[in-house]
């Protein structure tokens, strides 16, 4: 699966400076121009990193900084138009993970960002995943509680479904078999038909996603399933 990168800035020509320097092929870059729009970003996707100016005209970047923090652990670079040790200090202080003042070195930025996406893809190995999973305000899946709510409301999923669905969306883009499937969720469970159980819970959990109306799990013919993120992409 690709990194995400999230860059929040109110001035466009430093996001698609950024964006169009630390985009390819094994990573994704999204901007926000506002604070508003920066959170939405971040309830939608699952980012490795995020970029963010500190002096933004909306509001005040370090009470974002703040609750940046209520998010699952992202490593944040912020970039600030005012220079000076005190206010780095403070950034670092609320929770950055790194600091460059305006007019950066792209360069500089850029391997400050690959260090920072480095450090987190060892710490969150995909096995390791144990945040909160959302998409959208639709479907959030919570694996320290146990629990999955659609549009708000508990699933009711059985240990296996929600064991399945987790995995499913903790690997969201990428086909599985159920060979696969099978090793990561029932480990050392004996079953009779692997095929046929995979099969039968995978029908389970459409029918309990059908009130979404999206098609997370999707069939990819004689290989496997594959679960879905929609309206990941941007202009």
């Amino acid at each position: 699966m690709k990194k995400r990168v999230l860059i929040i800035d109110d001035n466009l020509v430093v996001c698609k400076e950024i964006k169009y320097a630390l985009q390819n092929e094994t990573t994704d870059v999204y901007y926000a121009l506002s604070i508003h729009d920066g959170i939405e970003q971040l309830t939608k996707h699952h980012f490795c990193l995020v970029i963010m100016e500190i002096h933004l005209s909306e509001g005040d970047g370090m009470e974002l900084l703040k609750i940046l923090q209520l998010f699952k652990p992202i490593p944040i670079l912020v970039i600030s138009s005012k220079t000076g040790s005190e206010e780095r200090i403070t950034a670092l202080k609320a929770g950055a993970h790194g600091y460059m003042e305006k007019p950066y070195d792209l360069e500089e930025c850029l391997a400050h960002a690959q260090a920072l996406m480095q450090l987190y893809t060892q710490l969150h190995t995909t096995e390791s995943r144990c945040y909160t999973l959302a998409f959208g305000m639709d479907l959030i899946i919570d694996p320290v509680k146990h629990l999955a709510t659609l549009k708000g409301e508990p699933m009711n999923l059985t240990r296996k479904e929600f064991d399945l669905l987790f995995y499913l969306a903790s690997h969201a883009g990428q086909v599985l078999s159920r060979e696969q499937l099978y090793s990561a969720v029932w480990r050392e469970e004996a079953v009779y038909n692997v095929d046929e159980s995979v099969k039968s819970h995978i029908k389970s959990l459409r029918k309990k996603l059908t009130p979404t109306g999206k098609e997370y799990i999707k069939n990819e013919w004689g290989v496997g399933y594959r679960f879905s993120q929609e309206d990941e992409e941007q202009p």
